[in-house]
């Protein structure tokens, strides 16, 4: 399971959770269509526990094939409106799904682990980062959510097995389980 743990929070303002490799499978690189987005088998039910612990959901997610032309803007929205409408149906709070469409990088810019996405979700929701957690695969997603005071879950699916050693010899998660899943039941049996 994880090595490190998280303070028992009754309730966070938010979760903020990364897509492509955190909720859905990463095969490519980058994911370009309906037929190429895939949950992971666990991701549902992960999700579904998660909701016990917050309103608001939100995915922050860098697509950066949109500026490089290998990702189409059309099918970013029908892969966004196919994420909200099964979220819908299972009853899940998520709020918004932003995304960073470039490489430019910067403390402040949009792209993880820049904070744009963060301080845009915390001025349209009210939301108190400090009582958030953000969930990803990566360095950067660990890292963005440290900028703004968040608890962090690193997860090994995806490309965290790529990033594992630099997010443990740098310390920069609260939680490092193997999936959403072993996060969240790590999370709400505590």
């Amino acid at each position: 399971m994880g090595n490190y743990r998280l303070d028992r929070i009754i309730k966070f303002d938010a979760i903020f959770f990364d897509r492509d490799g955190t909720i859905n499978e990463d095969l490519f690189g980058y994911i370009n269509s309906l037929e190429e987005f895939k949950y992971f088998s666990f991701s549902l039910e992960a999700l579904k526990n998660f909701s016990s612990l917050t309103d608001n959901f939100f995915i922050v997610t860098n697509q950066s094939g949109l500026e490089t032309g290998v990702v189409k803007l059309e099918n970013l929205e029908l892969i966004n409106q196919k994420i909200f409408s099964d979220f819908k149906k299972m009853k899940l709070p998520l709020k918004k799904i932003y995304y960073a469409n470039s490489y430019k990088e910067g403390f402040d810019e949009m792209r993880k682990p820049g904070i744009g996405m963060f301080n845009i979700a915390k001025s349209e929701f009210d939301i108190n980062l400090e009582n958030s957690l953000m969930i990803g695969d990566t360095y950067s997603d660990m890292l963005a959510g440290k900028r703004v005071g968040m608890k962090t879950i690193f997860l090994r699916t995806g490309f965290g097995e790529r990033y594992l050693a630099q997010v443990k010899a740098e310390n920069i998660a609260d939680l490092i389980c193997d999936n959403l899943l072993t996060a969240s039941l790590e999370v709400i049996l505590k």
